[in-house]
């Protein structure tokens, strides 16, 4: 039910609009804000950064929602998980690397389990092998991770 109600929200009118108006504003942002700074980054990369500040901002609303309506908080993040990677994978393929083709859901989903555990094991050895904070160990690992991620996404999951 869930996968036909998401499918709904990414052939409507409304969702596509709203790609073409972000698309014109990283365009803007890639090539000219700041006097252009940001056009040694692949856009893609730039998109890429922008999206996932947006994922994470529907992720924690859907789970706010599902703690609102009465479940309880370790429910209410499993399904906040299953629509959030439903989310991640389209907005990602659709709006960073343009492709539709649903049948990269479980690449990308392999891509989240490798740089989990690629992401774990040097929190483990930043935190506590060494000693930083965790926080800061985290916060040091968060580009790195991402930037890993992008790769992934760009040269496994959706190749050009």
């Amino acid at each position: 039910m869930s996968a036909s109600i998401m499918q709904n929200i990414f052939e409507s009118t409304a969702y596509k609009k709203f790609r073409a108006v972000l698309s014109l504003i990283f365009h803007y942002f890639h090539k000219k804000f700041l006097w252009g700074i940001f056009k040694r980054i692949d856009e893609k990369f730039f998109k890429f950064l922008f999206v996932g500040f947006l994922n994470t901002v529907v992720s924690y609303l859907l789970y706010a929602f599902f703690v609102v309506v009465g479940l309880i908080p370790n429910l209410a993040l499993f399904f906040q998980y299953i629509l959030g990677v439903l989310w991640n994978f389209k907005t990602t393929g659709v709006i960073v690397f343009k492709n539709h083709n649903n049948k990269l859901i479980f690449k990308f989903i392999g891509t989240y389990i490798i740089t989990f555990f690629i992401n774990s094991l040097f929190l483990n050895i930043l935190a506590v092998q060494i000693g930083l904070n965790e926080y800061l160990s985290q916060a040091i690992l968060v580009l790195p991770v991402a930037l890993l991620s992008f790769l992934l996404f760009k040269f496994w999951v959706f190749k050009e």
